[in-house]
């Protein structure tokens, strides 16, 4: 299921539920409300008939009562008298005296009532259904239970009957239908269904105009990952103007491109001045190998030492070369694990090679400095600086490594470097014009400045006043 759907449903999903219980909320209150007024009134018409007693005259069943009315037919095989009709239309005066304008009135129409005797046996009628008679209901009449209230189903309509005793004995049974209050609450109940569908037709509308804001960048962000890895390249724009998460994440992604090409380029770079580079020693090889082939019988011991020692040079060359350009194409300095060392020491180890390889005074000035970071990188980073200066100084000055934070760096005594060249010294198979016919690859001083960006240091370079320059690296406190 995709991200856009999942939104959708979900969406929907919430509106459906909002509505719901805001429509089931509404239903339950407004059902408890109708229902509550039609209790108000069965209980105020069974309280008006307790307290006026004197309105119900005897009659027969089928006849008429003492005001003329006519009476409801009692449920087969009871003996009772006839409950005549109350003067509501009329002064509202009875014998229980005037009824009063909270009184029952038209009320009294819209019931059914019907009178129990002091065994629970109903005694008298009104209009109406004939109303079930329960345990409950004869023992209030008996006065042995409180009045009740409850809903009853009669002739399959739902009515509230409210039993309330009489104070001489007896009781009285009050109904009122509460098919008004259904026919209403059924409506009620068919527009809370069709307001569900329809909010929760716009929800499903609004969380897809959201779903499509949303994955628009993202299905962008996946064509262009899609295509980067099948291609190796990118042509997708990407919207990096949002504030949100997804705007960050176009950003990361862009920034990640960028670098990816910023990579992918410096290694090209890599193989085409690897390649520039590698030619001259190759070519000098092959020149010397084809004259050993050619002239063998006619050289002379002399000169075939020599062009062998010329091979064992090139060849010497050639290989420090490539291992400098294996270690910059695959980066091992970035796979050694970093660790707590003193630079002071690594420093000294550093000078006592150098001493050994180079047969020159190499000192060691500074303090104790404990940093973390990658011991055989460093090591590497302080070797090159100290063969960078044998290579560019005179064979009797002396190379002196300073340990001094936040600087780590190595001074010599040379000629210095033109400051043009300054800024440049630290590219890959950069060489200054006065170096050129020198030994070297190239990559020493490169090395040192990867070994620093690793390390999150800088480097630096700067000619001293007098002879001599200084090359170094400022690591973080």
């Amino acid at each position: 299921m995709s991200l856009r759907l999942r939104l959708v449903l979900l969406f929907a999903a919430l509106a459906a539920v909002a509505t719901g219980l805001c429509s089931t909320a509404a239903y339950v209150a407004t059902s408890q409300r109708f229902t509550s007024e039609v209790d108000t009134s069965v209980i105020s018409a069974a309280g008006y008939l307790t307290s006026h007693q004197g309105l119900y005259q005897p009659g027969n069943p089928g006849g008429q009562g003492q005001q003329g009315g006519t009476t409801a037919k009692p449920p087969a095989g009871t003996t009772t008298t006839t409950l005549a009709p109350l003067d509501v239309d009329g002064d509202r005066n009875g014998p229980g005296g005037p009824l009063g304008p909270d009184g029952p009135g038209g009320v009294l129409d819209q019931v059914a009532v019907q009178r129990l005797d002091q065994q629970g046996t109903a005694a008298d009628y009104h209009t109406g259904p004939t109303i079930p008679i329960t345990a409950i209901d004869v023992a209030i009449a008996r006065g042995t239970a409180p009045n009740a209230l409850r809903t009853e189903v009669i002739d399959g309509t739902e009515y509230r009957v409210a039993t309330v005793a009489i104070p001489s004995g007896g009781a009285f049974q009050v109904a009122q239908s509460l098919t008004q209050r259904n026919d209403v609450l059924d409506q009620l109940r068919d527009l809370f269904i069709l307001l569900a569908l329809l909010v929760t037709t716009l929800g499903a509308f609004a969380g897809l105009v959201v779903a499509t804001r949303l994955t628009r960048p993202l299905e962008a962000l996946t064509l262009a990952t899609e295509e980067l890895a099948e291609t190796g390249a990118s042509t997708q724009r990407l919207q990096v103007d949002r504030a949100d998460e997804v705007g960050r994440l176009s950003r990361s992604f862009v920034e990640m491109l960028a670098a990816l090409e910023t990579s992918k380029d410096q290694q090209h770079q890599l193989v085409r001045d690897a390649g520039h580079e590698l030619r001259t020693p190759i070519t000098s090889l092959r020149t010397n190998i084809e004259l050993l082939e050619r002239h063998d019988a006619t050289l002379t011991s002399s000169q075939r030492a020599q062009l062998l020692e010329n091979l064992g040079g090139e060849l010497e060359e050639l290989t420090e070369l490539v291992n400098e350009i294996v270690d910059l194409a695959t980066e091992q300095a970035e796979d050694e694990a970093a660790e707590e060392l003193d630079l002071l020491e690594l420093c000294h180890r550093v000078a006592e090679q150098a001493r050994r390889r180079f047969a020159r005074q190499v000192g060691v000035e500074g303090e104790s400095w404990t940093v973390e970071g990658r011991p055989r990188a460093l090591e590497r980073a302080v070797a090159n600086l100290v063969a960078n200066a044998a290579k560019f100084s005179p064979p009797h000055t002396p190379i002196t490594i300073r340990c001094t934070p936040p600087e780590l760096s190595v001074s010599d005594e040379g000629p210095g470097i033109a400051e043009h060249d300054l800024r440049r010294i630290f590219d890959r198979f950069y060489r200054a014009e006065s170096s050129k016919g020198l030994p070297g690859s190239g990559l020493g001083l490169s090395i040192v400045a990867s070994v620093a960006e690793a390390h999150g240091a800088s480097v630096f370079a700067q000619n001293h006043d007098g002879p001599g320059v200084t090359i170094g690296m400022r690591l973080p406190s």
